[in-house]
């Protein structure tokens, strides 16, 4: 039924012609408001936990690990796998539903090598944190026991 002069002239009107729009606190305005809350909740929910620690030696060979995870959404699991070592230490923390922070903390033999940590997180729409930590075998001769020691 359209002919092609009139399929142009109606592709003419769709984009050449200025679309007016009011501001979003005007009444009229509205649609774009609620437009941009969408907007802000949605990048919400693409914020990835943090990590956060902090190492205290417990003696001159074993050092204590804190981790922190807070997230603005639900934590859906947190984990802590040694690269390499031997025997290594590996283990994944699923979270009850409704929790946004968790804590934990585990015992590190030093040894005599340096140790490399990964630190996973991830919240219930998938976002991830990594962290990478190394902790040298000499720490807590450098740091005393019982004090905060920098990673």
């Amino acid at each position: 039924m359209f002919t092609r002069v009139s399929l142009l002239g109606v592709l003419v009107l769709l984009f050449c012609c200025p679309i007016y729009s009011d501001a979003a606190d005007s009444s009229r305005g509205q649609p774009f408001q609620n437009l941009q809350q969408q907007i802000d909740e949605l990048n919400s929910r693409f914020t990835p936990p943090t990590i956060s620690y902090t190492l205290s030696c417990v003696d001159a060979f074993q050092v204590k690990l804190h981790l922190t995870v807070i997230d603005d959404n639900e934590i859906a699991y947190y984990a802590v796998q040694q690269q390499g070592g031997d025997p290594p230490i590996n283990f994944i923390t699923f979270l009850e539903p409704g929790l946004s922070s968790a804590d934990y903390s585990l015992g590190v033999d030093l040894g005599t090598e340096d140790r490399e940590f990964l630190l996973i997180a991830s919240d219930i729409y998938g976002n991830t944190s990594r962290s990478l930590l190394q902790i040298a075998h000499d720490l807590c001769l450098i740091c005393e026991p019982g004090t905060i020691c920098p990673p």
